[in-house]
């Protein structure tokens, strides 16, 4: 259920972009987060989709503070537990991402996970200009500040503007990350793709997905911060199980979207490589 019903203000506007916030247990960033993207400087409508999934901190508490504040501008969801999805008995926080995406009514949807945030109040803004410039870009990225870790940014990214077709990123499975991405927001069409049942994680999916659609976009400016929150879903598995499930995405990826056995393979040897030296060979 939206939280303050939908005849808020926010809901009688017609956004141009649509900003997807999960949530859950992120009381030490959530105000930062939401906040980052609250200063966006633009000159369309945008709204921000906030999924609180049941924390047990003072992240909703934050949230619902927020949203009092900024009814012209955020609609909150409060999950309760009956909504929660589960997979093999396990509570998995990517159906409140999936459930956000559904709502999001934008031209363009970008996703920035509770724990990031916004270095950029143009971020929008100068994305926007370059989708509509480029008809054919499903995807346009930019650099991210990297928080709490040895490398301050997104490494491997090019120097300068720069348009990749489909067949230039064969060999991607990610690019950037995705607190940087804005996409055409053609969500309807990715859930109907049964990979997003199979995997824990959505990021992969969602950049394979996006990137054999049309031409990826990248912009060489830093807009957004990866905080390396230890207690996130990905960093406070192990080492070995996020390894292990990275076999796993890789087959779903060829499987279901990308259909490329050459890069399938390619991506396997290289995830075995980096088994043999992270858990064998060490």
């Amino acid at each position: 259920m939206e939280y303050l019903g939908e005849e808020k203000q926010i809901n009688q506007l017609i956004p141009l972009v649509s900003v997807c916030v999960p949530a859950f247990q992120h009381e030490p960033f959530i105000e930062k987060c939401l906040e980052s993207i609250l200063r966006q400087e633009t000159s369309f409508d945008y709204e921000i989709l906030v999924g609180e999934d049941c924390s047990t901190d003072r992240t909703r508490e934050i949230c619902i503070a927020l949203a009092d504040r900024y009814p012209n501008k955020i609609r909150l969801f409060l999950r309760d537990e009956k909504e929660k999805g589960r997979r093999k008995g396990k509570w998995k926080g990517k159906y409140n991402h999936m459930a956000l995406h559904r709502e999001a009514r934008g031209k363009y949807v970008c996703i920035c996970d509770g724990d990031d945030f916004w270095t950029d109040p143009k971020k929008l803004q100068m994305q926007v200009e370059v989708m509509e410039k480029y008809p054919d870009a499903s995807i346009c990225i930019t650099n991210t500040l990297i928080e709490g870790d040895e490398k301050d940014h997104i490494m491997d990214l090019p120097s300068n503007f720069t348009i990749f077709t489909p067949s230039q990123l064969r060999k991607k499975n990610y690019m950037g990350h995705i607190s940087s991405w804005m996409m055409r927001n053609e969500m309807e069409i990715l859930h109907q793709k049964k990979v997003l049942e199979k995997s824990s994680y959505l990021d992969m999916l969602i950049f394979t997905f996006y990137k054999i659609r049309g031409n990826t976009i990248f912009i060489p400016k830093v807009t957004s911060c990866y905080v390396n929150n230890q207690r996130g879903i990905f960093r406070s598995a192990s080492k070995k199980k996020n390894h292990l499930e990275m076999y796993r995405i890789n087959w779903l990826l060829f499987y279901y979207l990308h259909k490329d056995p050459i890069h399938f393979l390619r991506s396997l040897l290289y995830q075995l490589r980096r088994y043999y030296v992270n858990f064998i060979k060490s």
